[in-house]
């Protein structure tokens, strides 16, 4: 797999990779009566993806409830793959990112990369579908995450050498209020892939820095306080399972991936996913850990004991439903252009693992545990059609 780890943020175009096996079909997308003027462009370039496809529905948001069921979907897409969708603190609405680069099929997949990506919103109710960040040529605008009960989101933007922690306030209309601004980390860190945590003010996310006592740059997964960038702790310090130091052959740390942090609602825990040489998971696959922040060598590979070192089987993409729970993306490669993803569930310590009985036929990528207005706890969760023939 070293070969397609070609930018500074493999891990998402490992995982985009995974989830980007191209089929033959696609076709139209979610129906609606006339699309507002700044959807031209995407009703355009749907036709010209019609003209090589002729599948429903390739890439699909949908909601259920966390055993699996009562299954809904929001919105479906023959053109545009949807990732990472989160919940707004006022249940209202689910930003999520889509990718405006062009694969051969004039799709925008996630496979070509975070540049030109962007954040929309769209209601429950599949209505009022709109652009939040717009895309820019060569920008990262992507992983949205709401700061617990306020209007503020945190996100990951810029160029992939100069990538930014930010936040956006929005109004009930998912307007935004005023510009961005920088969630201050320190110069020396390269940040990705920021997950926050409002309960205990902090924010964790994987990191890279030189190291000059090794002569070499370091990832590790750090935590700070997200309003001031105070506080912060390494987590990891990209380590393998003899808990020793792993320095990068290169500033984009292709050799240690360890990935998609999220703090437990309690704020003691942070799970991860790790597929880096020498690894606790023997260099093979994605496997998920939790860290003790208190004690952050005291890790726990929790996927070993149902995985064991097969490059095959991978988890992935870890949510905390609550401290007890965490929710997850299961991948199983069959070849090289046939694979399936599932959703699962967890304890913190890899027990009572299961499967959620979602509808066949579909890949089951980034998940998101929130509770809806009644207090009833959901899941948004993105999904690629497998293909089949038009009718």
């Amino acid at each position: 797999m070293k070969s397609i780890l070609r930018t500074p943020i493999p891990w998402l175009l490992l995982v985009a990779v995974l989830t980007a096996i191209s089929f033959q079909n696609c076709s139209s997308s979610l129906d609606v009566k006339s699309p507002p003027p700044q959807e031209a462009q995407h009703e355009q370039t749907e036709e010209a993806c019609k003209t090589l496809h002729c599948q429903a529905g390739k890439f699909n948001l949908f909601v259920a409830d966390i055993d699996g069921s009562n299954v809904q979907l929001i919105k479906k897409s023959s053109y545009q793959d949807m990732t990472h969708p989160r919940v707004s603190a006022d249940k209202q609405w689910i930003v999520y990112t889509t990718y405006n680069n062009r694969d051969n099929d004039n799709c925008g997949t996630m496979k070509l990369g975070f540049e030109n990506s962007e954040l929309r919103a769209i209601r429950f109710n599949g209505q009022d579908d709109k652009s939040v960040v717009a895309p820019e040529a060569g920008v990262f605008n992507t992983n949205a995450y709401f700061l617990g009960t306020t209007n503020t989101f945190s996100y990951l933007s810029g160029p992939a050498s100069g990538l930014k922690l930010m936040r956006q306030t929005v109004d009930a209309g998912m307007n935004k209020l005023g510009g961005p601004t920088q969630i201050p980390v320190p110069s020396s860190i390269l940040p990705l892939d920021p997950a926050p945590h409002l309960a205990t003010n902090k924010i964790v996310f994987p990191g890279v820095f030189f190291h000059p006592s090794y002569g070499g740059y370091i990832k590790s997964l750090f935590l700070m306080n997200y309003s001031d960038g105070t506080g912060l702790i390494g987590l990891t310090l990209g380590r393998d399972h003899t808990n020793g130091l792993i320095v990068c052959r290169s500033p984009s740390c292709d050799d240690i991936m360890e990935n998609d942090p999220k703090i437990s609602p309690d704020g003691s825990k942070v799970a991860f996913m790790r597929n880096a040489a020498k690894s606790g998971a023997n260099g093979f696959g994605w496997h998920l850990f939790v860290v003790n922040v208190s004690n952050p060598y005291a890790e726990v590979d929790i996927s070993y004991k149902h995985l064991g070192a097969n490059i095959l089987l991978n988890d992935s993409l870890p949510e905390w439903v609550n401290n007890d729970l965490l929710i997850f993306s299961h991948i199983e490669v069959k070849t090289e252009t046939e694979m399936k993803r599932f959703i699962y569930v967890t304890t913190p310590t890899g027990g009572q693992r299961t499967k959620l009985p979602l509808p066949e036929g579909f890949l089951y990528a980034d998940v998101f545990p929130f509770k809806d207005s009644s207090g009833k706890q959901k899941i948004v969760v993105s999904a690629e059609k497998i293909g089949t023939p038009c009718d």
